[in-house]
């Protein structure tokens, strides 16, 4: 029937392998797209500030909440969608949406105008993540997979530096008083930046025509009753209640800290340096490319070779290492007062973010049965949205205005928010080692079991 996807028999021979890798890097530029248009506004707090005489904390919601609420609750029936119908289809309007909505942002004539943007943005991306992974897992042989998974990850993980070099030459090239556009008259920079940001995502959205939507590998795990209920998850997440509420809830703090240092550090460095952010924005976007991936690679060289040595707790003890390379540093990038060294530390800081924020998925799955590891994964998605990509800009807003309330405050509301928030996220995988090595062995003797 048109327009339905039909089961295929999971023994149908998997597509070559050069043109699983071709479908694999053009899924990982959509996905670095998403990331310029994702993080662009960190690069215009001071023109968008001035155009519609806004606070941090506006400003901190029109870059968080405003796409993370709608980017988080958006994917719950784009996952449903996912499993029903053609995924390359739902990529390519989802392309399509994020991207007018950021060219949209451009002609915006009032901050509530932006806002309805953002939010446009986060409900065009909320599909890429899951409908690429699901793409990826029919493309790819299971023994291949790793890599597979671990190439695409990697557009994650360098995707916020790439969006601040991409922006940052953006504002280079577009001169400082605006240019005038045939139909439309004069556009300020901050304005032409959303439309030079929007548009290749509507000419990649055509190149994802050359995308064929992939057979369901596993289409008879689907149709069967294997899977386990939300109320089977519930009572294994009571059983290991402590360890879950440690897993999941941990890399929600990573991501606290991580959105809320990449939001402000190019506003940071203008303000105590006076660097302007299309300077700024080109050094952090390296340092953030850089540490993303150095801390990734750290994170499962060091997290596979512990599991093979035995190390209890291994998963989790890596981020535990992550946080004690963190909570140092974050407390003193934004002190020092030499700017070298404040890019330095920051390094310090992004790749300790980029180990913990690794160790996440592995440490969940492994203490997860295969029947439940989507919904243990959804849920920490869930948490991570909500409270990372929302709360992690605002909660240095809101310290900025209504603590200090004055802009100069923002280096020591950086180091307010992330040292306390840190030394949280230390103690949550510190005394979340004891419970997850019980539930990793706990799992282990129930699937050596004869069933």
């Amino acid at each position: 029937m048109r327009g339905q996807v039909q089961a295929t028999p999971v023994e149908a021979p998997y597509p070559p392998s050069r043109y699983a890798w071709y479908v694999i890097g053009v899924l990982f530029v959509a996905t670095l797209l998403s990331q310029l248009d994702r993080q662009l506004p960190a690069l215009l707090v001071r023109p968008i500030r001035a155009e519609f005489g806004i606070s941090d904390t506006a400003f901190s919601f029109l870059q968080g909440y405003a796409f993370a609420l709608f980017y988080t609750f958006a994917g719950l029936p784009f996952g449903w969608l996912i499993d029903r119908t053609v995924r390359r289809n739902l990529i390519i309007v989802g392309m399509v949406l994020w991207s007018l909505m950021t060219v949209l942002s451009g002609f915006a004539q009032s901050y509530e105008q932006l806002v309805m943007s953002r939010m446009g943005v986060g409900i065009g991306e909320a599909v890429l993540a899951p409908a690429a992974y699901s793409i990826i897992a029919d493309y790819v042989a299971p023994e291949r997979r790793g890599r597979a998974f671990s190439v695409y990850y990697l557009a994650l993980a360098i995707g916020s530096g790439a969006s601040l070099i991409l922006g940052a030459l953006i504002a280079r090239i577009v001169p400082d008083a605006g240019l005038s556009l045939p139909g439309v008259g004069l556009m300020s920079q901050w304005r032409l930046t959303f439309l030079i940001a929007g548009a290749p995502g509507l000419l990649l959205a055509l190149l994802l025509l050359t995308i064929r939507e992939p057979v369901r590998r596993d289409a008879a795990v689907l149709l069967s009753k294997a899977g386990a209920s939300w109320g089977d998850f519930l009572s294994h997440l009571k059983r290991h209640l402590a360890t879950y509420s440690r897993v999941l809830t941990y890399p929600g703090v990573v991501a606290v800290v991580g959105y809320g240092t990449l939001a402000w550090a190019p506003t940071f460095f203008d303000r105590r340096f006076d660097i302007p952010t299309k300077t700024s924005g080109l050094i952090i976007g390296v340092l953030v490319a850089a540490g993303g991936l150095t801390g990734t690679l750290i994170s499962g060289w060091i997290s596979d070779r512990w599991t093979a040595k035995g190390v209890p707790a291994a998963r989790l003890r890596v981020a535990m290492l992550a946080w004690l390379l963190v909570l140092p540093t974050v407390c003193a990038w934004s002190l020092v007062g030499i700017p070298w060294l404040s890019f330095a530390l920051l390094t310090v800081v992004i790749t300790g973010f980029g180990m913990a924020q690794a160790a996440a998925p592995t440490a969940v799955q492994e203490i997860t049965p295969n029947r439940m590891r989507g919904k243990a994964v959804a849920v920490y998605l869930l948490i991570g949205g909500l409270v990372g990509i929302g709360f992690g800009p605002m909660s240095i807003a809101l310290v900025t205005d209504h603590v200090f309330k004055n802009d100069a405050g923002l280096p020591y509301a950086l180091a307010m928010v992330g040292g306390p928030i840190s030394l949280l996220g230390l103690w949550l995988t510190w005394s979340g080692l004891k419970p997850y090595q019980r539930a990793v062995e706990t799992l282990k003797a129930e699937a050596a079991r004869p069933s």
